[in-house]
């Protein structure tokens, strides 16, 4: 989802194992791999309500049925009539369930989220320097898509704002200048940013590029700082 153009969407738009010590006993290698063993070895005491949930699709709503769909749309294009209106409910709904403000365009791209960010990327960076925070390895790959793929480098200043996982990069540190890519939730790494997105301007002159693929639906999402934002339906 991004928001109608601005002043500066404007102009951006114009554009493990561990090794054994050498010289230590055998016996040393073997207290330590028994003892990894015996970690690993019991099974975990609480266990979930439904052991079926994971950090990847998610678990059917409570009494699901798939003879509940609407098998008019199997087999049909998207282009088709009926397509484009299940296309535009789909957009409407998300709008009002998720409370995007109306000045907010959504849409549905192939490729999941990986496909929707990336062509955000493509098509908003370059018109000015970009500070890039990652903290797991979506955002990583983000990073590595400005440098490698975009070769943003080449023409901007690429800034890098990391951490390791478990903790969040100094955001401060982020200019409201710059374009700003980010993930909202490491799903990964399970460490999100702070509640309001307090590190983004509200005179920002850049774009703010938001990975909420774990967090939409879940978080609250402070759209007046998010300028875009993607998300997919498998995490939702």
């Amino acid at each position: 989802m991004m928001r109608l153009p601005t002043a500066a969407a404007t102009r951006a738009a114009a554009f493990v194992a561990t090794k054994s010590t050498p010289g230590a006993p055998a016996s040393s290698a073997v207290l330590r791999f028994s003892a990894l063993r015996m970690m690993s070895a019991a099974a975990p005491g609480p266990k979930p309500a439904n052991i079926e949930f994971s950090s990847g699709p998610c678990k059917k709503r409570p009494g699901y049925d798939v003879a509940a769909l609407d098998q008019r749309v199997l087999g049909r294009s998207h282009r088709s009539k009926l397509g484009k209106e299940r296309l535009a409910f789909a957009i409407s709904e998300t709008k009002r369930i998720l409370g995007v403000p109306d000045d907010y365009l959504v849409g549905i791209v192939p490729a999941s989220d990986t496909g929707a960010y990336e062509m955000a990327m493509w098509n908003v960076l370059g018109a000015r320097d970009v500070d890039v925070c990652y903290w797991e390895s979506f955002g990583k790959g983000w990073f590595a898509d400005a440098i490698t793929h975009l070769k943003l480098r080449d023409s901007v200043a690429v800034n890098e704002h990391t951490a390791d996982y478990g903790d969040l990069p100094d955001l401060s540190k982020t200019s409201p200048d710059n374009d700003i890519c980010f993930t909202f939730n490491g799903t990964t790494s399970g460490v999100r940013v702070r509640e309001g997105c307090d590190f983004i301007s509200d005179d920002r002159k850049g774009l703010t590029i938001c990975d909420a693929t774990s967090a939409c639906f879940a978080m609250n999402m402070p759209w007046d700082k998010l300028d875009i934002t993607t998300y997919s339906w498998q995490k939702v």
